[in-house]
Order: C-alpha cells, then structure tokens, then sequence
C-alpha cells in the first residue's frame, strides 16, 4: 500500500518584490563613492544649483551708466558617512552560507532606502548606538498651511522664490492619498510621481511626518518639507564570512549586510506644518 505525506513542500524562497517607491527615485544616486577614503570622511563639493541671482539692466539710447553686477561663488555641501545595517539569525540550521547571504543581502536591497530616508528626515535616537541627527532639522519654517493643496502651493513657492533648481517635495506615504484627492499628483515619469509642475514628490517610508525640531503627527497636522537635490552616494554591500558569524556552541547561524552611504541637500531646506483635509478642492 502506497503512503500518503501530508508534509508541505518545501520551495525556495521566491523573488522578493521591486523596491518600494521612495528617495531612490528621485535623487541623484546612489552613486559609487568617489574614492574609498570618502567612506570614512564624507565627500564635499560646491554646486551649481543654488545661486538664484538675476540681473536686468534696460538697452537705453544713450546707454545706461553703472556697473554689470557680479554673483558670488555657492556655498560649498557636504554629506557625512552613516552606515545601514540590516541582520539575519536562525537559531537552527537549515540553509547552506549562500542561502543566508542572500536573504540578508536581499534584506538590505528592501530597506536600505528606508534607513537613507529616517537619516534625511528624523535621524535616528542621539541616545542610541551612533545616534544620528535628521538633515531636515535645520529647515526654514513657513507659515502653517490649512489644507495639502496650500501647503504643496507654499513649498513649490518656497522652491522658486530661491531659484532652486531640480527641487523635490518630501511628506510620509499617509498624506499620498490627500495629495492625490486634492488632485495635486497627476503626472508619473518613469516611477516618478509629480506635481502638475513637475517638482518630483517622494512618499518615503522612512519618514514619520514630523517638525523640525522634533514636533509630533498629531490627528489633524503633520509636516511636509521640500528641499533642493538629494545627492547620495553609497558603498558596496559587505557581509562578513558567515563561518566567522557561526555560533558552533549554540549552532545559531548569524549574518549581518552593511552598506556606508553619505547624503547631502543642495540650496536649502523648507517646512511646512499642513493640517490634513479630506475636501476635494
């Protein structure tokens, strides 16, 4: 008599989906850091994005008198290194090194973006193992908005009264659908999504919709923020030989994928504090 096994099978793992819509998208980068030194001390440049001076003069006849006006060089940016990590134990067993390897590297390809965002917008807790400050917290506040379409109207006119160039409007995946009921996000290049100007709007999941300095969500009001180019620049992923990582005494396989990047934000930073409104405008 033939016997029946009622046991699952067992599949290999399958293909993990595309990474989630975010900060990749519409920054520059990652890019290859320049050299590897910069790993360890950052990357510094001077733009040429941010300068926003113009200057007219009238073609009278007889001609005007005075002196054409020259602009100064940009401020130099800068972007520090930071590493994020993403881990994997299995206190038994049951996948060769190459499995593991690949669920932690596919680990970090699903939330590296995540860490790069939480660097950008809140950092992570200064108490905490290498705490880390948010580069949006030195943001030049605007006026409070009522309702997303004014707030998304203030911030893109925040871009243009600076001159900024390649801006980018940043706000947590729960004001997506505000934006999108206010029908203010109506056109998509490539995975972009952007405003009916064009300035691209990143929703990244890494990001909690807070102040500057820290201000909470509450139930009606979070902060949205819009910025200059996002330029970041990131290392390979390393993974240290697994047999080193083996707890033999415990037979626990540990692994661990890091990957050091640095971010920096051309020509400023502004925010604004939006009460949520479910009204069509």
């Amino acid at each position: 008599m033939a016997t029946i096994n009622n046991a699952p099978y067992l599949l290999d793992t399958p293909p993990p989906p595309p990474r989630p819509y975010g900060l990749f998208d519409v920054a520059m980068g990652p890019m290859q850091f320049p050299v590897p030194a910069a790993q360890g001390g950052g990357v510094i440049y001077v733009p040429d994005t941010c300068e926003d001076d113009v200057f007219l003069y009238a073609m009278n006849c007889p001609p005007v008198s005075g002196t054409k006006t020259f602009s100064t060089n940009e401020s130099p940016v800068s972007g520090m290194p930071f590493a994020v990590i993403t881990s994997y134990t299995c206190g038994t067993i049951g996948y060769t090194f190459d499995e593991v390897e690949q669920k932690v590297r596919t680990r970090m390809m699903l939330r590296e973006q995540r860490g790069v965002e939480r660097r950008v917008w809140q950092g992570s807790p200064l108490g905490g193992i290498g705490g880390i400050a948010g580069l949006f917290q030195s943001a030049t506040t605007l006026t409070a908005a009522a309702c997303p379409t004014e707030a998304v109207a203030a911030l893109e006119q925040a871009l243009a009264d600076n001159g900024v160039v390649g801006g980018i409007i940043h706000a947590r995946p729960y004001m997506a659908s505000h934006l999108a009921n206010a029908h203010i996000l109506e056109r998509y290049q490539g995975r972009q999504i952007t405003t009916y100007r064009g300035v691209p709007v990143c929703f990244g999941e890494g990001y909690n919709g807070t102040g500057p300095a820290g201000q909470a969500v509450t139930a009606t009001t979070e902060y949205m923020y819009a910025s200059g180019r996002v330029m970041i620049w990131g290392s390979e992923v390393h993974v240290p030989p697994l047999r080193e990582t083996l707890d033999r005494s415990l037979n626990q396989q540990m692994a661990l994928a890091e990957r050091v990047f640095a971010v920096s934000i051309e020509c400023g930073v502004w925010a604004i504090q939006v009460t949520r409104d479910c009204t069509t405008d």
